[in-house]
């Protein structure tokens, strides 16, 4: 347990998350509100449908990677809490990123066919790629050293 150093008396402060643990308990908080939004889409069709909502497996597919992401960011940012901040910054936008890629394609599924909307998911699975190796490769590297 750590000590204050003025007082000298066991400090309950504890440390901070890393910024990437932080993000991916965000992103972990974000899934669990979407799955009101996926409860909606099975529930309530019509609802969903005046909303806009026309491909309900799109809503699926971003409830599922804001969880799956999410977790993984946690998981990388407690395994390695003082990474790189450039590599979790990397990571935690490629997280929120390519879950959120989904989303416009529940509203709008010919997306896929804009050449525009393929370059940011492109993009983004770029960055989710260099983040979750470049997490390998520096536990990699520390556990050599």
């Amino acid at each position: 347990m750590r000590r204050d150093p003025v007082s000298d008396r066991p400090s309950s402060r504890r440390a901070a998350p890393s910024l990437l643990a932080t993000s991916g308990m965000a992103e972990l908080a974000a899934g669990a509100l979407s799955g009101w939004v996926y409860t909606l889409v099975i529930d309530r069709r019509d609802d969903a449908r005046r909303l806009g909502i026309v491909a309900p497996a799109r809503i699926r597919q971003w409830h599922l990677d804001l969880a799956a992401l999410g977790t993984a960011s946690v998981a990388l940012g407690t395994a390695l809490p003082d990474a790189p901040a450039p590599l979790q910054r990397t990571m935690a936008v490629a997280a929120w990123s390519n879950a959120g890629m989904f989303l416009p394609l529940a509203f709008k599924p010919d997306l896929d066919d804009d050449p525009r909307f393929r370059a940011v998911v492109g993009a983004s699975f770029v960055a989710t790629t260099v983040g979750f190796v470049g997490f390998a490769a520096t536990a990699l590297r520390r556990r050599r050293a």
